[in-house]
């Protein structure tokens, strides 16, 4: 048996690939942080952290309709940091609701398409292809899949098919493709 049901917490998270270790992320153009490039110090005064990234800085820049996800380096960004919540007005399954996932502090949420593939959409329908079902594994992962993909019966799994392309797949319980890890950062 490959899964025990344990629920996940709602919270945000970094959506990571077992595969890699890379994490799940809105395809967005970078953005650079405030305050450039710091090399060697003109002074003996201490240096200042720069401050995160927050959604404001870049949301504006961002797509407003579908957007593509992919996977890269975590980097703490707000593209790549997603609200988990259970669904609201669904009945959920054997086992657990249904998650809502979308980037933290909007309500774009990871979406199914019909060519079986994974995008975000501008905001949460509560459509069945918006709706997330999440296993843990007996090994500590999760595997992640839609309610439904679109015009398909196939029951497919988020899965990582490449070092930054996230995809639909049958789950393989012995491929780290299919497992994914959830990080409160």
């Amino acid at each position: 048996m490959a899964c025990c049901r344990r629920q996940v917490q709602g919270g945000t998270y970094e959506i990571e690939s077992v595969r890699r270790g890379y994490a799940l992320e809105l395809a967005v153009d970078f953005t650079r942080m405030p305050g450039g490039m710091r090399f060697g110090r003109a002074n003996d005064e201490p240096i200042k952290p720069v401050a995160s990234q927050q959604l404001a800085d870049v949301i504006k820049t961002w797509p407003t309709g579908n957007t593509d996800v992919r996977i890269g380096d975590y980097m703490g960004r707000p593209h790549q940091k997603w609200t988990i919540t259970d669904a609201p007005d669904t009945t959920g399954y054997l086992g657990g609701p249904y998650y809502k996932i979308v980037i933290a502090g909007t309500e774009r949420a990871l979406a199914a398409t019909a060519d079986g593939e994974v995008i975000t959409v501008p905001s949460f329908s509560g459509a069945p292809e918006q709706l997330w079902r999440i296993d843990q594994l007996i090994d500590g992962t999760y595997r992640i899949m839609p309610k439904a993909v679109p015009n398909s019966n196939n029951k497919l799994a988020l899965v990582s098919s490449g070092d930054s392309t996230p995809t639909l797949a049958e789950f393989d319980f012995s491929s780290d493709n299919s497992k994914w890890n959830f990080k409160v950062h």
